[in-house]
């Protein structure tokens, strides 16, 4: 049996790429915060990491499980109001 193995989403950057780019948008935006996001390659679902501008090697799916290498990421921006 072969395992379907889901591809990162067009769009989504190599890590140094999506770095870089998370830094600049942050650096405009003060008190943003960024959640990267990566495709799970088992199950094709979106998952964001809940830890605010870290990037992981590698990252949990939270509907199947699969432990997937993040080495393409897009991310989310969000600004806590206070």
């Amino acid at each position: 049996m072969t395992e379907t193995r889901h591809p990162p989403r067009e769009g989504d950057l190599p890590r140094a790429e999506i770095v870089a780019l998370a830094q600049r948008t942050v650096d405009r935006n003060p008190g943003a915060e960024v959640h990267f996001k990566f495709t799970c390659e088992a199950c094709g679902e979106r998952c964001t990491l809940s830890e605010p501008n870290m990037l992981r090697e590698r990252g949990e799916c939270f509907a199947c499980g699969h432990e997937t290498t993040i080495a393409r990421a897009g991310f989310l921006l969000t600004h806590v109001l206070r």
